[in-house]
């Protein structure tokens, strides 16, 4: 009787709930664990995973203190995070406005699986037991996975072998980010402009433009002829004009822009400048896919920037997609946005993960480090106090840009 009622104990403990968070453990993922751990393959990743976490920390802590220096001597950069409200400093879906709710929790739970499974996978390759392992839902929608790693065989190995077992995460989400950013580039390389040149964002009442015909939403692709690819050019024809001069202005409209037509417009004068009583922008739409067809290091940071925080910059954000075709069809934009935000949130997972704050897994790798320096070794309290200050400086930059913003 007592080794039945300690049999159903565990298996209660399958299952654990405290609203609203359910806790679900399998051995499934164990095997799945030990069959990959079997791989030599998996040992080379633990080496890769190894030398990874000190370069994406040194980029995370370069990105960190870069944006604090910006926020004290850059006013603007403020202003741009006071308009999108602190919610967008959390990787959470509904919370981050810039984080679309599908897209968001589809890249977080593929992020902390991967990042979770690959703590499991080198733990068994390199011969460490995992105690448990299981899926997480809020309430009854899953949001992530978690591996428990036997903390006392991790805490009496080697140095090497716990920070690897410690750096897989870290290196796994950054394979899964380098992949997926290849899918962004090559799916919005192949996409193609249906059309390019100066979008008709208003129309004035009651001004020429108005009188022509025009409506917002038109492109304009030529005046008299010639092709306007840009407000620039369109200012500088009509800088040419006067006052009462009629200009024929070739316009795209309709369904992806096929339908062409040509209206004339009489230009009249406001501030000092010849005007048709138009509000337009730059569409771009072949200098923007370039930056994608073009790749360089340089623009790392540029296919960082969320869709939704300047909408004008990428090809497959929700303004702009509609002005291409692909030969993947109309859903070529989900394809690269799944891709895009995969490739976001492992980067900024891994990134935040490998800074030395303790106890994450690049603040443990940190003090594994300092305990194995020499001058270093056997100070366990110096060691932890050396751990402290640099977890404590590196929280107090983080804070300090979070808040600024809000204060200044």
């Amino acid at each position: 009787m007592a080794s039945e009622a300690k049999s159903s104990d565990v298996e209660q403990r399958r299952f654990e709930f405290n609203f609203p968070m359910l806790i679900v453990r399998t051995k499934l993922f164990s095997k799945v664990f030990d069959w990959l751990g079997t791989f030599r393959f998996s040992r080379l990743v633990s080496w890769a995973g190894l030398a990874v976490v000190p370069v994406v920390a040194l980029v995370g802590l370069y990105l960190v203190f870069s944006s604090l220096f910006a926020l004290l001597w850059n006013p603007a950069a403020g202003e741009v995070i006071r308009d999108v409200g602190p919610g967008a400093f959390l990787l959470l879906p509904g919370v981050n406005p810039l984080l679309p709710v599908l897209y968001g929790w589809f890249a977080i739970i593929c992020a902390v699986a991967v990042h979770e499974g690959a703590h499991g996978v080198i733990a068994r390759s390199l011969g460490l037991k995992v105690k448990s392992s299981g899926l997480l839902f809020l309430l009854f929608v899953p949001v992530g996975a978690f591996v428990d790693v036997d903390e006392d065989e991790l805490k009496k190995s080697p140095a090497k072998v716990s920070s690897k077992v410690l750096a897989a995460g870290v290196g796994s989400n950054i394979a899964l980010a380098a992949i997926c950013l290849i899918g962004v580039l090559v799916v919005v390389s192949g996409a193609t402009p249906v059309v390019n040149g100066v979008y008709v964002y208003d129309v004035s009442p009651g001004m020429p433009a108005e009188k022509a015909g025009l409506q917002p939403g038109d492109i304009f692709v030529a005046v008299d002829g010639v092709r306007v690819n840009s407000t620039e050019d369109l200012r500088a024809f009509l800088d040419n004009r006067s006052l009462g001069d009629v200009v024929e202005v070739t316009v795209a409209r309709g369904e992806l822009w096929h339908e062409r037509f040509s209206a004339n417009v009489s230009l009249t004068v406001a501030e000092n400048r010849t005007v048709m009583g138009v509000s337009v922008g730059d569409l771009l739409t072949e200098e923007r896919l370039q930056n994608y067809k073009e790749v360089s290091f340089e623009k790392l940071s540029m296919y960082l920037v969320p869709p939704a925080l300047v909408p004008g910059l990428v090809p497959f954000s929700d303004s702009l997609a509609v002005f291409y075709t692909h030969r993947l069809g109309p859903q070529w934009a989900v394809l690269a946005n799944l891709f895009f935000w995969v490739w976001f949130v492992n980067f900024n997972v891994a990134m935040f993960n490998a800074l030395p704050i303790y106890p994450l897994d690049g603040g443990r790798i940190f003090n594994i480090a300092l305990k194995n320096v020499n001058g270093l070794k056997g100070r366990e309290k110096l060691v932890s106090r050396i751990t402290m200050i640099v977890t404590a400086v590196v929280i107090l930059v983080l804070l300090m840009t979070i808040i600024i913003p809000f204060v200044a």
